[in-house]
Formats: structure tokens, C-alpha cells, sequence
């Protein structure tokens, strides 16, 4: 059976300037990690059917909120104008 060693780091020894350089590098080093991976996440789609698709849902969106839009502004006027 193979036995596995584990090293266990104490920072508590660093002098206070060495553990605030390295605990602002290791949270920058996260955010650009995050951010590059949200970055580089929404890519646009290589195939033309998939880019006219997406293109299509996308004004069929836009036409639906306009309209939603419309509607709710007609109901606003008839319920100031019914009493």
C-alpha cells in the first residue's frame, strides 16, 4: 500500500508585510482567473443555422417585450380612464 505524506505550511512566521503581498496576489490571481473564464465563457456560434437562429429568437424577444410592453401601457390607460 502506498503511503502518501502530506506537508502541512505555516504562515504564521511571515513578517506581516511578505503575508499582505501574498494574500493580495492570491485574491488577484483568483479575479483574473474568474474573470478571464467569464470572459472567454459566451462565445458566438461558429455554424450560419445556429447564428440565424440565435439571431431569430433574439428579435422574436425584442417583438414579444415591445408588445408586452404596449399592452400593459393600454391597460394602464383604460383602468385611468374607466373610473
Amino acid at each position: 500500500m502506498l503511503s502518501q505524506r502530506y506537508d502541512t505550511y505555516d504562515f504564521s512566521g511571515l513578517p506581516d508585510g511578505t503575508a499582505l503581498v501574498l494574500g493580495i496576489l492570491s485574491i488577484l490571481m483568483m479575479v483574473v482567473l474568474f474573470g478571464g473564464l467569464l470572459w472567454i465563457g459566451p462565445r458566438r456560434k461558429k455554424d450560419p443555422e445556429a447564428r440565424e437562429r440565435a439571431a431569430a429568437g433574439k428579435a422574436s424577444r425584442n417583438r414579444q417585450a415591445r408588445l408586452r410592453k404596449r399592452r400593459t401601457a393600454l391597460q394602464k390607460k383604460a383602468a385611468r380612464r374607466a373610473p
